[in-house]
């Protein structure tokens, strides 16, 4: 085995192996921005929907909703705290998926992890060198230092 051929196998260990973290931080943090996401819709939406109903229904909306159900406080009260909890909820949500960044993370994950496997296919098949691609492998690197 000459020295490319170490060197091309190590590359190609190394490439496998970030392919293999970033496939286990998706698979975490892909569910997780899915939950945030939605999260932050379904409360936003529901918020919404709470404080519509007195805000067009008015009083008859109101007395509608006192002969369904009773709630051991005024009807637009329960509304009004239903809709501020679904409405701090939605806002924890949103902040939480600004303050990790979790959208461009997972975009840069997948974006690295697309170029990684076409780094590998041209290493495995000799149409690139081991100096190009391990100066792209370092390159890529640093698109996932968050991995």
């Amino acid at each position: 085995m000459t020295d490319n051929d170490k060197g091309v196998d190590a590359i190609l260990a190394n490439i496998r192996a970030k392919r293999e973290e970033i496939d286990a931080y998706l698979k975490k943090a892909e569910p997780r921005h899915l939950r945030l996401v939605n999260g932050a819709i379904v409360c936003g939406a529901l918020a919404a929907a709470l404080t519509a109903g007195p805000g067009i229904g008015g009083a008859g909306f109101i007395e509608f909703a006192k002969s369904v159900a009773t709630f051991g406080v005024p009807v637009w009260q329960a509304l009004c705290l239903a809709a501020t909890a679904l409405s701090v909820f939605g806002v924890i949500a949103n902040g939480k998926l600004k303050a990790h960044n979790l959208t461009s993370k997972i975009a840069a994950a997948r974006g690295c992890k697309s170029k990684l496997e076409g780094l590998q296919l041209m290493l495995e098949t000799g149409q690139m060198d081991v100096e190009r691609g391990t100066s792209l492998y370092a390159q890529y690197l640093t698109e996932v230092s968050h991995i």
